[in-house]
Protein backbone atom coordinates (compact mmCIF):
# COMPACT_ATOMS: atom_id res chain seq x y z
CA UNK A 1 0.00 0.00 0.00
CA UNK A 2 1.09 3.57 -0.68
CA UNK A 3 0.37 7.06 0.66
CA UNK A 4 -1.92 8.82 -1.80
CA UNK A 5 -0.22 12.20 -1.02
CA UNK A 6 3.45 11.40 -1.62
CA UNK A 7 3.53 7.80 -2.92
CA UNK A 8 5.65 6.45 -0.04
CA UNK A 9 5.19 2.75 0.81
CA UNK A 10 3.27 2.37 4.08
CA UNK A 11 2.79 -0.72 6.23
CA UNK A 12 -0.63 -2.04 7.09
CA UNK A 13 -1.94 -0.56 10.35
CA UNK A 14 0.14 2.66 10.29
CA UNK A 15 -1.84 5.75 11.20
CA UNK A 16 0.41 8.38 9.57
CA UNK A 17 2.72 8.46 6.59
CA UNK A 18 6.34 8.40 7.73
CA UNK A 19 7.32 10.69 4.85
CA UNK A 20 4.69 13.45 4.66
CA UNK A 21 2.65 12.94 7.84
CA UNK A 22 -0.71 12.43 6.11
CA UNK A 23 -3.33 10.72 8.28
CA UNK A 24 -3.72 7.28 6.72
CA UNK A 25 -7.04 6.53 8.45
CA UNK A 26 -8.90 9.04 6.23
CA UNK A 27 -10.80 7.67 3.22
CA UNK A 28 -8.65 7.72 0.10
CA UNK A 29 -5.40 8.29 2.04
CA UNK A 30 -4.05 4.88 1.01
CA UNK A 31 -3.86 3.45 -2.50
CA UNK A 32 -3.15 -0.15 -3.36
CA UNK A 33 -0.69 0.68 -6.10
CA UNK A 34 1.04 3.78 -7.32
CA UNK A 35 -0.50 5.35 -10.42
CA UNK A 36 1.71 4.95 -13.46
CA UNK A 37 2.75 8.42 -14.59
CA UNK A 38 1.90 9.29 -18.17
CA UNK A 39 4.96 9.54 -20.39
CA UNK A 40 6.09 13.10 -20.96
CA UNK A 41 5.23 14.37 -24.44
CA UNK A 42 8.21 14.23 -26.74
CA UNK A 43 9.48 17.09 -28.86
CA UNK A 44 7.99 15.42 -31.92
CA UNK A 45 4.57 15.06 -30.34
CA UNK A 46 4.76 11.27 -30.78
CA UNK A 47 5.14 8.59 -28.17
CA UNK A 48 8.64 7.30 -27.71
CA UNK A 49 11.95 8.91 -27.01
CA UNK A 50 12.10 12.68 -26.93
CA UNK A 51 14.23 14.41 -29.52
CA UNK A 52 16.88 16.75 -28.19
CA UNK A 53 16.14 20.43 -28.68
CA UNK A 54 17.95 22.00 -31.62
CA UNK A 55 20.29 24.66 -30.14
CA UNK A 56 20.61 26.43 -33.51
CA UNK A 57 16.98 26.67 -34.59
CA UNK A 58 16.08 29.94 -32.82
CA UNK A 59 19.34 31.69 -33.78
CA UNK A 60 18.80 30.72 -37.42
CA UNK A 61 15.21 31.94 -37.32
CA UNK A 62 16.26 35.32 -35.88
CA UNK A 63 19.05 35.75 -38.43
CA UNK A 64 16.65 35.02 -41.28
CA UNK A 65 14.24 37.64 -39.93
CA UNK A 66 17.04 40.21 -39.71
CA UNK A 67 18.14 39.46 -43.26
CA UNK A 68 14.58 39.79 -44.54
CA UNK A 69 14.20 43.18 -42.83
CA UNK A 70 17.48 44.46 -44.27
CA UNK A 71 16.53 43.23 -47.75
CA UNK A 72 13.23 45.09 -47.48
CA UNK A 73 15.11 48.25 -46.46
CA UNK A 74 17.44 47.76 -49.43
CA UNK A 75 14.49 47.34 -51.79
CA UNK A 76 13.04 50.58 -50.47
CA UNK A 77 16.28 52.47 -51.14
CA UNK A 78 16.59 50.93 -54.62
CA UNK A 79 13.00 51.93 -55.38
CA UNK A 80 13.59 55.53 -54.29
CA UNK A 81 16.78 55.69 -56.36
CA UNK A 82 14.96 54.28 -59.39
CA UNK A 83 12.17 56.77 -58.89
CA UNK A 84 14.66 59.66 -58.84
CA UNK A 85 16.22 58.41 -62.09
CA UNK A 86 12.84 57.91 -63.74
CA UNK A 87 11.71 61.37 -62.74
CA UNK A 88 14.83 62.91 -64.28
CA UNK A 89 14.41 60.88 -67.49
CA UNK A 90 10.74 61.84 -67.83
CA UNK A 91 11.35 65.56 -67.51
CA UNK A 92 14.74 65.88 -69.20
CA UNK A 93 13.30 65.49 -72.69
CA UNK A 94 11.20 68.64 -72.24
CA UNK A 95 13.82 70.83 -70.56
CA UNK A 96 16.39 72.91 -72.46
CA UNK A 97 20.00 71.74 -72.22
CA UNK A 98 21.35 74.28 -69.66
CA UNK A 99 18.50 73.53 -67.23
CA UNK A 100 18.79 69.80 -67.89
CA UNK A 101 22.40 69.91 -66.77
CA UNK A 102 21.35 71.50 -63.46
CA UNK A 103 18.62 68.87 -63.04
CA UNK A 104 21.19 66.11 -63.63
CA UNK A 105 23.43 67.56 -60.90
CA UNK A 106 20.44 67.67 -58.55
CA UNK A 107 19.61 64.03 -59.39
CA UNK A 108 23.22 62.98 -58.75
CA UNK A 109 23.21 64.71 -55.36
CA UNK A 110 19.97 62.89 -54.39
CA UNK A 111 21.45 59.57 -55.44
CA UNK A 112 24.71 60.26 -53.61
CA UNK A 113 22.77 60.59 -50.35
CA UNK A 114 21.24 57.13 -50.80
CA UNK A 115 24.32 55.32 -52.09
CA UNK A 116 26.24 55.01 -48.76
CA UNK A 117 23.15 53.61 -47.00
CA UNK A 118 22.63 51.17 -49.86
CA UNK A 119 26.23 49.95 -49.61
CA UNK A 120 25.96 49.67 -45.82
CA UNK A 121 22.82 47.53 -46.10
CA UNK A 122 24.47 45.31 -48.70
CA UNK A 123 27.44 44.77 -46.37
CA UNK A 124 25.18 43.98 -43.40
CA UNK A 125 23.17 41.50 -45.46
CA UNK A 126 26.34 39.77 -46.66
CA UNK A 127 27.71 39.58 -43.11
CA UNK A 128 24.46 38.12 -41.72
CA UNK A 129 24.25 35.63 -44.58
CA UNK A 130 27.77 34.45 -43.71
CA UNK A 131 26.71 34.03 -40.07
CA UNK A 132 23.61 32.15 -41.21
CA UNK A 133 25.70 29.83 -43.35
CA UNK A 134 28.02 29.05 -40.42
CA UNK A 135 25.06 28.37 -38.12
CA UNK A 136 23.39 26.13 -40.69
CA UNK A 137 26.63 24.16 -41.09
CA UNK A 138 26.93 23.82 -37.31
CA UNK A 139 23.28 22.75 -37.14
CA UNK A 140 23.85 20.11 -39.80
CA UNK A 141 26.88 18.75 -37.95
CA UNK A 142 24.88 18.71 -34.70
CA UNK A 143 22.01 16.84 -36.36
CA UNK A 144 24.40 14.29 -37.82
CA UNK A 145 25.99 13.85 -34.39
CA UNK A 146 22.52 13.33 -32.86
CA UNK A 147 21.55 10.97 -35.70
CA UNK A 148 18.64 13.23 -36.71
CA UNK A 149 19.42 13.96 -40.34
Amino acid sequence: MFCSQCGTHVNDGEHFCSNCGTALQEPGAIVQQLPVPAPAPSATGKKGSARPKDPYKEQIRLLRLQIRQLKLDLKQINASMSQARAQYNQTSAFVPWPLRRGMKIFEDINLLESQPRKEQLQQQIMQLERQLLVLEQQQLAWKQQQGLS
